[in-house]
């Protein structure tokens, strides 16, 4: 029993839609949903205390203005549907729409959404900002920035760069206004990954874990394909400050504006968002207050054991959408129990160990441990032996 031993138990139930997880958290820690800034959308109206139908102070980039009537909820999405507008607003003829948070304080974390582009020539975006501040580590405060975290940003009809249109694209943007000038200078680093399928064909998740104030890493459909380091040139923690949330569809000076009649085109004409969610990294014994009652985890257990001297580690990982107890058996090769211990474990998804001493076993050798919830359902256990 000096090895590392393989997977040994999975057990999966609970599952009734359609899911995405955030990364496996370091041990000791889990994550925990936070419903300030989570919703399914299932409702029949867009959630008015999460969430504004428009972007303060931000008309949009003509020729197209948020409007607040392109914002629904139904058949469970936030759809933001882009159209001509009756009448010319200025430099706008065209409209589309954003939805924001309404609280600014989204901070370290993961954030995700599955969602669905129009198919013309306008962005479906999932982003993180904040407003400007003067820049404290200079004497001269006339100079100011602000963050903001592009998790994705696609255009389903696009016409100029295919990467918009079959890609997530992300960038960290460091928004900097020097001493005595009113243009901002951005300092970007940012990266992409091909999809599977184009923006517009299907939903795919779109995923970000803000480590801290130099770091993110983004996720497409759940997979990694690049960590960021936040461009450093103006300051060393450059991404310091929590910020809001965005889901917004707009134009581009860089793309040409869509056809009127792919805007009057109900078809293609509309972004789907199914559900955001986002995610505090805690320790995973610190006991909180649930604030998102949506139960969005496929419930299971995952283990790994190792001997280490005179115990036997457990490493664990779970998610729960309720606190929950664990009960580990530690089984002989005749599925005889010898050993038996139950651990309490906080709603979340979670990466623990639990260390048995080998004198808990009377000097019978260990074949094999389960593990299972244990409120009452019926459940499947699977089992590999060791």
């Amino acid at each position: 029993m000096n090895q590392k031993y393989p997977l040994l138990f999975l057990l999966v139930f609970l599952t009734t839609q359609i899911f995405a997880d955030p990364p496996i958290p370091p041990k000791g820690f889990r994550w925990v949903v936070n419903g300030i800034f989570s919703d399914e959308f299932n409702g029949n109206k867009l959630n008015s205390k999460k969430w504004y139908d428009t972007f303060n102070g931000w008309e949009g980039r003509a020729p197209a203005m948020f409007i607040p009537e392109a914002i629904s909820v139904k058949n469970g999405n936030l759809e933001i549907k882009s159209g001509v507008l009756d009448k010319p607003v200025n430099d706008f003829t065209i409209y589309g729409g954003a939805v924001s948070s309404k609280s600014s304080n989204a901070y370290y974390g993961y954030y995700e959404c599955r969602a669905k582009a129009s198919k013309i020539a306008m962005s479906t975006t999932f982003w993180m900002s904040n407003a400007k501040v003067p820049y404290a580590d200079t004497e001269d405060t006339r100079d100011s920035y602000s963050q903001e975290l592009d998790i994705q940003e696609c255009i389903g009809g696009g016409t100029v760069h295919k990467k918009f249109r079959n890609g997530m694209n992300s960038n960290t943007h460091f928004r900097y206004v020097k001493p005595g000038e009113k243009k901002e200078t951005f300092m970007s680093k940012g990266t992409g990954a091909t999809l599977n399928s184009e923006v517009s064909d299907e939903f795919h998740t779109y995923g970000a874990w803000w480590k801290n104030a130099n770091e993110v890493m983004y996720y497409a459909d759940n997979q990694l394909f690049d960590t960021v380091m936040v461009c450093t040139d103006i300051s060393s923690r450059p991404f310091d400050r929590p910020m809001k949330i965005n889901m917004v569809t707009e134009t581009y000076n860089w793309q040409p504006a869509p056809l009127k009649e792919d805007l009057l085109n109900d078809e293609i004409n509309t972004a789907f968002y199914d559900w955001i969610r986002s995610y505090e990294l805690v320790k995973v014994d610190k006991k909180m207050k649930l604030t998102y009652k949506e139960p969005i985890y496929t419930e299971n257990i995952k283990l790994e054991v190792k001997n280490i001297d005179t115990s036997l580690l457990v490493d664990f990982t779970y998610k729960a959408n309720r606190n929950r107890k664990i009960e580990f058996l530690f089984l002989d090769q005749d599925g005889n129990v010898l050993h038996k211990k139950k651990v309490a474990v906080y709603a979340g998804y979670g990466n623990n160990n639990l260390e048995i001493e080998m004198d808990n076993f009377k000097n019978k050798k260990p074949y094999c441990v389960q593990a299972k919830y244990t409120f009452k359902l019926k459940l499947k256990t699977v089992e590999t032996v060791f």
